[in-house]
């Protein structure tokens, strides 16, 4: 088994300038996650510092708690010759800061048999989008890298570490490279929560030596370790080199270098310091801030404002303190006491601002209502996107849909976001319209004539169907309680017609409405027939309307495309559906089936449209290069104009143009020389054609 002393030799933070989850070297290893991916072991991060930007601390479900090592004198730091630019001065952001710095990091590597290895770095680090110390690029990600080098080339290989199972597969020359960095976008350090890392891996205590005390281990022996949340506190690499009923060629070490120190701090990070007054001779300061669980000494202090102790639980603290003086204390300045060094912050103290927000919905009128905690300066109150209040108040009319909530800032820094309480009444839910279907004429004795109410609209929740009392006639409806109902219709004379009437009544949460539809029952009559009306021509792109209202005794429609380029018809059922026209000539017939009570015939018609018009504005071969162009009375998009040599437009075009929204095209460009004499011919996609046009040629 080799020594591994690598994890403290990283990759240059310089190079994490590309914000992706999964970030590669030269060379990246196909990567598959073997099993459930570990996530979730990092459970909490501490408030940011002042003095560096970054958590305080990070924390693990084993509630361990780690934080940076920053005494470059202190060889269990992990610090290597060149991390820190003046290794003679101390630590100072960002003048004299690490480009790169652990809250954990772990590290081993295993050798074959027959040569080659794997090194396995794992850790949490922090860092910089760009490399190098600047406030705002702060990153702090979670990090799971294997270095494969003499491996089998183009093998699979099973990779058990402490945080899971991965296969990866080595490249050609038998190398192996693969890096997971997840937490790698500025100013969000909760992103790590969600890598591989965690719990933090350390020495095993039941394995002499102990690990020094207040750290995970010494970065610089190797040694058993446990943490794993899979038991797996090892790193074993395996290859199938044989057949399958072979026994994989495997490399194993239990033995890792561990570097991470136990946080003694706690942090404070300020949330609120709100001021109120009533008079210029002073007033109170409200003050919350967040910081580690368990006992934390934090006390708040700052011009007219004494040393006070915050009061707190469970991370949470609060002070409530007053200030001497005319004006309020601009900023405060938060100290955990029980830190080392004390751990401080500053936050702004600003007023408060309360009120209420109101939509009348009768009005359509938003009425904010809003103060100040300051009521000495009555600082100006502004509702973001609404406006000024005047005197606590602002009133808007014909709002047609206020935001859920109103954001109001005050002059003095402070900011409340008030919701919208809505008045009036009750909006009325969506209501519904009953149709009973288009009239219809049935002959005598039909049996199974069908009401149709599914033309109706709304949230329907019933259905009703009933014969209008004033008929003579009275019919056995079935399904009257359903969106279609049924019945026979009664023996008729020849030389008679019944009427009968029918209402259909829907219902919903929007109330009810009705629909009367009439069925004529006729003791005879002729069969419908079906006319389509004339054949059309008809230009490209044009709205067209087919037209069967001259058919007679006809009650129903049916349309139905039989020969063209396929278009969608609206109104398909109707005497008069409709269709847009393609960008393009061609011939399309549609047939019509014409139905009535005698029974049905069906006709067919043909609409045509017409080829394009072209025109030209310019047809020029200078120097070698062609300048063409013209129009189009269809309009592109979809237009194109081919560009012919010679008289006519056939073969192989030397150019084309499309067509713009306005009609117009042009071609500038080289191509081959015109012939003699020089003409060309134009063809249109929508069938236009202008042929033999002379071509000016000029040198």
């Amino acid at each position: 088994m080799l020594g591994h002393r690598g994890p403290l030799r990283r990759r240059s933070a310089a190079t994490l300038v590309v914000c992706l989850t999964l970030i590669g070297l030269a060379g990246v290893a196909a990567g598959q996650i073997i099993g459930a991916k570990n996530s979730g072991h990092l459970t909490a991060f501490g408030p940011v510092s002042e003095t560096d930007g970054f958590p305080v601390w990070y924390k693990d479900d084993t509630n361990r708690k780690l934080e940076f090592c920053v005494d470059q004198s202190d060889p269990l730091c992990g610090f290597l010759p060149g991390d820190v630019p003046d290794e003679t001065k101390p630590l100072s952001f960002p003048e004299n800061w690490p480009s790169e710095i652990f809250y954990f990091l772990a590290g081993s590597s295993a050798t074959f048999p027959g040569g080659g290895s794997i090194a396995a770095t794992l850790g949490l680090e922090a860092t910089f989008v760009n490399g190098e110390p600047v406030a705002g690029d702060q990153i702090v990600f979670g990090r799971v890298r294997f270095v494969g080098k003499g491996l089998e080339p183009g093998r699979a290989y099973t990779i058990t570490h402490p945080y899971g199972v991965d296969r990866l597969t080595s490249d050609g020359d038998g190398s192996l490279k693969f890096v997971e960095d997840v937490g790698i976008a500025a100013g969000q350090f909760g992103e790590a929560l969600n890598s591989r890392i965690g719990p933090f891996l350390r020495w095993d205590p039941v394995v002499g030596p102990a690990a020094p005390a207040g750290y995970l281990g010494d970065p610089n022996v190797e040694h058993v370790i446990t943490g794993s949340p899979y038991g797996t506190n090892l790193l074993k690499a395996c290859v199938q080199l044989g057949a399958e009923s072979d026994p994989a060629t495997c490399a194993e070490n239990d033995l890792f270098t561990v570097q991470g120190k136990y946080a003694t701090n706690g942090g404070v990070e300020p949330t609120r310091a709100t001021y109120s007054r009533s008079t210029n001779a002073g007033g109170t300061v409200d003050v919350f801030a967040n910081s580690d669980v368990g006992t934390q000494s934090i006390e708040v202090s700052g011009t007219s404002v004494d040393p006070t102790r915050l009061r707190g639980e469970l991370g949470h603290y609060v002070a409530h303190v007053d200030f001497d003086g005319p004006e309020p204390p601009a900023s405060l300045k938060l100290s955990n006491v029980g830190d080392t060094p004390v751990s401080t912050k500053s936050v702004t103290v600003t007023d408060g601002v309360d009120g209420h927000a109101t939509y009348d919905a009768d009005s359509s009128t938003l009425t904010v209502n809003a103060t100040s905690t300051d009521k000495v300066a009555n600082p100006t109150l502004t509702a973001s996107g609404y406006g000024t209040l005047a005197g606590g108040v602002l009133e808007l009319r014909d709002v047609a849909a206020p935001l859920e909530s109103v954001v109001v800032r005050s002059a003095a820094g402070g900011s409340a976001s008030l919701p919208v309480d809505i008045t009036g009444a009750r909006f009325q839910a969506i209501p519904v319209r009953a149709f009973a279907g288009p009239d219809q004429q049935v002959l005598s004795a039909a049996t199974g004539v069908t009401l149709d109410g599914s033309g109706s609209s709304g949230p329907i929740r019933s259905y009703s169907w009933e014969q209008d009392g004033g008929d003579p006639t009275q019919v056995t409806l079935t399904d009257a309680g359903t969106v279609t109902a049924k019945f026979d219709a009664p023996q008729v004379a020849d030389d008679e017609d019944l009427t009968l009437h029918f209402r259909l009544t829907v219902t919903g949460a929007g109330g009810a409405s009705t629909s009367m539809v009439t069925v004529l029952v006729r003791g005879s009559a002729p069969a419908a027939v079906a006319n389509a009306g004339p054949d059309q021509t008809v230009d490209q792109d044009a709205l067209v309307t087919l037209d069967a209202s001259a058919s007679t005794e006809a009650t129903s429609y049916s349309w139905t495309q039989t020969a063209g380029p396929s278009v969608t018809l609206t109104g398909d059922t109707t005497a008069k559906p409709t269709f847009r026209a393609p960008k393009k000539a061609a011939d399309f017939t549609f047939r019509v089936t014409a139905r009535g009570a005698g029974g049905s015939s069906a006709d067919v018609v043909t609409i045509t449209t017409r080829p394009d018009v072209l025109t030209t504005a310019q047809v020029e071969y200078r120097r070698g290069t062609w300048r063409i162009s013209g129009t189009s009375n269809v309009f592109g998009p979809g237009v194109t104009v081919s560009i012919h040599s010679g008289a006519t437009a056939t073969g192989t075009p030397f150019a084309t143009a499309a067509v713009d929204a306005l009609g117009d095209w042009q071609f500038r460009g080289s191509a081959p020389a015109p012939g003699t004499p020089a003409r060309v011919s134009l063809k249109s996609s929508s069938g236009g054609q202008l042929l033999n046009v002379p071509v000016t040629v000029r040198n």
